[in-house]
């Protein structure tokens, strides 16, 4: 009896065996030949994990990463292009989540540079491309004319990932003369259509303007607008500069997903910051524009308040016009502190709201308000060393900038971190950024979508 088990076992196995059953090497061969590309060793910030991990091996294929690992320990396909990134780092992406690419860092003398339809579209693309050798791969427009919206194609082609708001809403009054950058809302019925609007001209999410120059939209106005986009997929993000308890309550109760600028952290109620972080509501408090603007004024000279690499992409004329721009600045701020306003004691000030504030548990994204007044596009590191110089660890800095960006932009699935799956947007820097993060400037190479960007080297500092 046990012999005759044993025979119809064989058999079976044998029969089996006849089966069309999957072949391993094969499987594994096909999925060797969709990597494209490698970069291997130096030390990998993934965005994720606290430390990071020496001798690392990315693959990716096409766009997307496909593994992640060690060296040694992921098998390189044979004939695929290699990086070798030894001695250096290599990070996601960096997302600048609060940028305006119509802006040149002139303030309201950026009309010099953008005052015809030509003029402006150059100045688009420059600051795109600017961005993107300084390693943002990803972008938040927070608010511009339509012909950013219209430039897309082109915009994503020699810069970053766009995400754009377009015109910004903002409550009617009045009072007030109107602006062709917002959309004028006033009654329920009209924020909604206004919203319908721009979602059918392609906007990325919805950005609402709460200001001292307008009186607050009524809740229900703001609600109307939140739910307008959230019933599309869209985001919503609210400028505030009003009355802080008052503004970020109503923003809260209308239930939008981002802050933006430094006033919402100067509440005085702590219960508030406790349910933005209940929320999961992203704050970007954009604070190096108040270094740029107030402190780098009066200790930098002129040649050190641009510096390389970007001093050598800008055009002259606009190095001349960001140098007299901040000389204006420098005689206001020497005014103010004539009349005892310490420009110093004010960023401090800030950033002791900005740690309150994540000691609650307050998720913070960066984005300097690149293209504001002496905020030119193309050095958003700026912002990271700000944050790391105020005593946040670097690591965490890196982390507000990739992980937290991409939080904000709703596309933390595809974006923010270096692990499989995910959009194949990274960087390589010359230098520790742990240790110095100034080392962000020395962007020596930038991948997009899995497109490798050389930076020229002559543009790169040695460190």
């Amino acid at each position: 009896m046990r012999g005759c088990v044993r025979t119809l076992s064989i058999l079976v196995l044998l029969g089996l065996g006849m089966l069309p059953w999957p072949n391993p090497r094969r499987a594994s061969d096909e999925a060797e030949a969709e990597i494209t590309l490698a970069l291997i060793g130096g030390w990998l910030i993934d965005g994720n994990t606290p430390l990071p991990f020496e001798n690392p091996v990315i693959l990716i294929a096409g766009e997307k990463i496909k593994a992640v690992g060690r060296l040694g320990r992921v098998r390189i396909p044979p004939g695929v292009n290699v990086i070798d990134a030894q001695g250096r780092f290599i990070l996601p992406g960096l997302i600048d989540a609060h940028a305006h690419l119509e802006g040149v860092g002139l303030g309201e003398q950026d009309a010099n540079f953008t005052d015809t339809p030509e003029k402006l579209r150059q100045v688009i693309l420059q600051n795109a491309r600017l961005n993107l050798l300084s390693g943002v791969t990803s972008l938040r427009d927070c608010g511009s004319s339509e012909l950013v919206l219209k430039l897309r194609d082109q915009i994503e082609a020699e810069g970053p990932r766009l995400f754009a708001a377009g015109p910004q809403l903002a409550k009617r009054d009045a009072a007030v003369s109107s602006s062709p950058l917002f959309l004028e809302f006033d009654g329920v019925k009209e924020a909604r259509r206004k919203v319908r609007e721009q979602i059918a001209k392609g906007i990325d999410f919805v950005k609402v303007r709460l200001t001292r120059q307008r009186p607050l939209p009524t809740l229900e106005e703001l609600s109307a607008i939140v739910s307008e986009a959230h019933r599309a997929g869209l985001r919503v993000a609210v400028h505030i500069d009003v009355p802080y308890d008052e503004a970020v309550r109503l923003a809260l109760m209308a239930g939008v997903d981002t802050i933006e600028h430094m006033a919402p952290l100067r509440v005085y109620d702590d219960r508030l910051f406790l349910e933005m972080a209940r929320r999961n509501i992203i704050v970007v408090p954009t604070l190096y524009q108040m270094q740029a603007q107030r402190v780098d004024p009066l200790e930098k000279n002129d040649e050190e308040l641009i510096e390389p690499p970007l001093q050598t992409r800008l055009p002259p004329e606009l190095l001349r016009a960001l140098t007299q721009r901040a000389a204006q600045w420098r005689r206001m701020v020497l005014d103010w502190r004539a009349r005892g306003y310490d420009p110093k004691r004010a960023l401090r000030e800030a950033f002791r709201a900005l740690t309150r504030a994540r000691l609650l548990g307050v998720k913070i994204a960066l984005g300097p308000d690149t293209g504001s007044d002496l905020v030119p596009h193309g050095q958003f590191y700026k912002e990271l060393v700000l944050y790391a110089n105020m005593g946040i660890p670097p690591i965490e800095v890196i982390q507000m900038a990739t992980r937290m960006g991409a939080e904000a932009l709703g596309r933390e699935k595809e974006l923010g971190t270096i692990e499989p799956g995910k959009l194949a947007d990274l960087i390589i820097v010359e230098g520790d950024p742990l240790l110095d993060p100034e080392a962000l400037r020395n962007v020596v190479l930038v991948i997009k979508g899995g497109q490798v960007i050389e930076v020229p080297r002559h543009e790169v500092k040695s460190r």
